[in-house]
């Protein structure tokens, strides 16, 4: 099966997983705990540097990444080594492409931006993390972003009473100043709340939300682009705007926003708040799971960058982030990528549900989405593509993998998730 992931992809990734690993230390003394069903969650001061990584992953598409936009035309140039973002903002780039739906869907809506990107940039990123799997940047990289930004390059790991940040109203489009800790309903910066000056508007994220739903109904009424988050793509992950605009201005219609033009920001902010349970029920997408998430971004990007971390603890209790690991067991590697065109095969029937990838196939996959021509390759093989959700339930989660194993040893006579505990693990500590 022809698809574009090697070994040195891999190991790129796996040198990835191990900075992912090593943040967590980072992060475990103040910023997130596990509770009691042994999931990882921010605490307030990690909500805090969570939205603020999210904040600066903006900064990074609009200062950085629009400039090169408008030159190149929308063309995948890539990144130059000074373009690299900081670490943080580098997690959420990964998270957000580990959910290639939302951010193909994202990019087509809100930031076109992201086009310019050739992929994540695996190779260079894997280069600036040393062996002890800190991520080193170059002081030109230093330079470019706080030059481009107004920002320090350093991950916001500790918010002063002092420490701002640009805002502008959704309403009015007046830009001034806030504090982090003051921009909050809770007085910690975890959740936004930033009155604004220039009108009577109190900015959440809701009332971003409603902003981009009111642009998103105007502009599927006039009939240019796409609608609604969630409209975006078909079942199949194809692009069709025209299905996007219809199912725009049924649900528009349904949920009383049709003349979206006569309303005020807090009118529309009201009228998303009073939509009856059983209206959204009967909606063919649940649109509002997609606004009032910080950043405007359709996909909880904090959440996820903390969801990666526990793939990424996996990598390193099996040995597979040891420096040395795809130099002295490369042929552990080449297998994971014969498993994921297997499983790649039994994913083929989408009528026998969803199955859950055993960990080196999952590793192949992750290092798959993060390539340009994911979707692509999808399409051309398949004709749809697969989506990739690390949020389900866990018993969704457990009954998915079982199913995937079930029909790998059935189909293939051979271990499915033994095969990366007892041949790999062993070799792998040895290195």
């Amino acid at each position: 099966m022809d698809f574009s992931v090697c070994q040195a992809d891999i190991a790129a990734h796996l040198r990835v997983y191990g900075s992912i690993r090593f943040h967590l230390f980072v992060l475990a003394k103040r910023h997130v705990y596990y509770d009691n069903q042994d999931i990882l969650c921010p605490t307030a001061e990690g909500r805090l540097y969570l939205r603020r990584s999210v904040y600066r992953f903006n900064l990074w598409i609009t200062k950085i990444l629009r400039p090169k936009f408008e030159k190149v035309d929308n063309t995948p140039v890539g990144l130059n080594d000074n373009e690299l973002p900081p670490y943080d903002v580098v997690l959420i780039l990964h998270a957000f492409m580990l959910h290639p739906r939302a951010f193909y869907s994202d990019t087509i809506r809100l930031f076109p931006e992201l086009g310019v990107l050739h992929g994540f940039p695996l190779t260079q990123v894997a280069g600036l993390i040393d062996d002890s799997m800190k991520y080193i940047p170059k002081p030109e990289q230093i330079a470019f972003w706080e030059a481009s930004t107004g920002e320090t390059f350093a991950m916001p790991l500790s918010t002063t009473p002092t420490d701002k940040f640009i805002i502008r109203c959704p309403n009015c489009k007046h830009t001034f100043q806030s504090l982090w800790m003051e921009a909050s309903d809770d007085g910690r910066g975890s959740n936004l709340a930033a009155p604004c000056g220039g009108c009577d508007l109190v900015i959440t994220d809701l009332a971003f939300g409603a902003a981009i739903i009111s642009e998103d109904i105007r502009r599927a009424k006039s009939g240019n682009g796409v609608g609604l988050a969630g409209t975006t793509l078909t079942v199949e992950g194809v692009l069709d705007p025209e299905r996007s605009r219809a199912l725009t201005i049924d649900i528009a219609q349904v949920v009383g926003l049709y003349k979206i033009e006569k309303l005020s920001l807090n009118n529309v902010i009201h009228a998303l708040m009073e939509i009856p349970e059983n209206i959204i029920e009967g909606l063919s997408v649940d649109f509002l799971a997609f606004y009032g998430l910080p950043g405007g971004f359709s996909f909880d990007l904090g959440a996820g960058v903390l969801r990666q971390t526990g793939f990424a603890s996996k990598m390193y209790h099996n040995g597979w982030t040891n420096p040395q690991f795809p130099h002295k067991c490369s042929a552990i590697l080449e297998e994971s990528i014969s498993r994921y065109a297997g499983f790649l095969r039994l994913s083929m029937d989408r009528s026998a549900g969803s199955l859950g990838p055993a960990h080196d196939i999952d590793l192949v996959w992750h290092t798959h989405q993060l390539k340009y021509n994911y979707r692509t390759d999808f399409l051309r093989i398949f004709g749809w593509f697969l989506d990739h959700i690390d949020f389900a339930p866990i018993d969704v989660l457990a009954t998915s993998y079982s199913n995937g194993g079930g029909r790998w040893e059935t189909t293939y006579g051979t271990p499915y998730h033994d095969y990366f505990l007892n041949a790999t693990f062993p070799q792998a500590m040895s290195v």
